[in-house]
C-alpha cells in the first residue's frame, strides 16, 4: 500500500484584497491556507463555484502573493452574540505559485524524518529449552483477546476530495472510527484506484446517518 502522505494545514491571519470580474474589490483576511486552498473572510456575497482573484500580504512587506481560486464552500461567521455580515468561504487553488507554496513552508515547515529505530529480534530457543519448559504448569487464567468493533456497527463518513493540481472530484462515502481514519482511508483508497502520481487533498469531511 502507498504511504499517504498528509497535506500540511496551517492557521493564519493575513490581509489581502479579493477580485472578481464585474463586481467591486474588496478586503478580507486568510484565515488558513494550506497546499490545496484556503479560508478567507469577507463580506462579499460569493457563491460555490465563483472564480476569484486574491492578493495576498505575507506580513513581510514586498510584492503581494497573487493567486487565483475558485469558492468551494461558504460558512457564516455571525452569532447570536455579536452578529456581523463577514463570511468564511473555504476556496480551492488549483495551481498554487511558487510564492505561495514559499510563504506555507514559512508559516508551517515540514517536520523532519523521524529515523527508524532497530528492534531487538528474539533469539530462537534451542531443543533443551523447549523441552524444559514444555512441563511447567501452564496459566488457565488466560484473557481471551480483545474484540474489535464489528465494522457494521462503525459510523460513515463522507469526504469530499480535489485533485492537487488538476481539476478533478471526488466524494467517497465510507465507514470508519473517526474523521482522522476516514481520512486516511480515501486517501489509500484514492492511491489504489487512481495511482501514487496523483496526490489528493480533503476540502471537506463530515459524518452522516448513512450510505445515501
Amino acid at each position: 500500500m502507498a504511504r499517504i502522505k498528509r497535506r500540511r494545514r496551517v492557521r493564519c491571519k493575513l490581509s489581502c484584497d479579493i477580485a472578481q470580474p464585474g463586481r467591486r474589490r474588496a478586503q478580507g483576511r486568510v484565515v488558513t491556507i494550506s497546499e490545496g486552498g484556503l479560508a478567507v473572510m469577507t463580506d462579499l456575497p460569493l457563491e460555490q463555484g465563483d472564480p476569484i482573484q486574491l492578493s495576498i500580504r505575507s506580513g513581510l512587506g514586498g510584492k503581494p502573493i497573487t493567486i487565483s481560486a475558485i469558492v468551494w464552500n461558504d460558512r457564516s461567521a455571525s452569532s447570536p452574540v455579536a452578529p456581523t455580515a463577514l463570511r468564511r468561504l473555504g476556496c480551492v487553488v488549483s495551481q498554487p505559485p511558487r510564492s505561495y507554496l514559499t510563504l506555507l513552508d514559512r508559516l508551517c515547515p515540514e517536520a523532519p524524518r523521524k529515523e527508524a529505530v532497530p528492534i531487538a529480534v528474539p533469539r530462537r530457543r534451542d531443543a533443551v529449552s523447549e523441552t524444559v519448559e514444555a512441563d511447567l504448569p501452564r496459566s488457565r487464567d488466560l484473557q481471551p483477546p480483545l474484540k474489535r468493533e464489528p465494522e457494521e456497527t462503525l459510523p460513515y463518513f463522507r469526504i469530499r476530495m480535489k485533485q492537487i493540481g488538476g481539476p478533478r472530484t471526488r466524494i467517497l462515502t465510507l465507514r470508519a472510527r473517526s474523521a482522522s481514519q476516514a481520512e486516511e482511508l480515501a486517501h489509500a483508497e484514492l492511491s489504489g484506484a487512481c495511482g501514487t502520481s496523483e496526490v489528493w487533498g480533503i476540502l471537506h469531511i463530515a459524518r452522516v446517518a448513512n450510505r445515501r
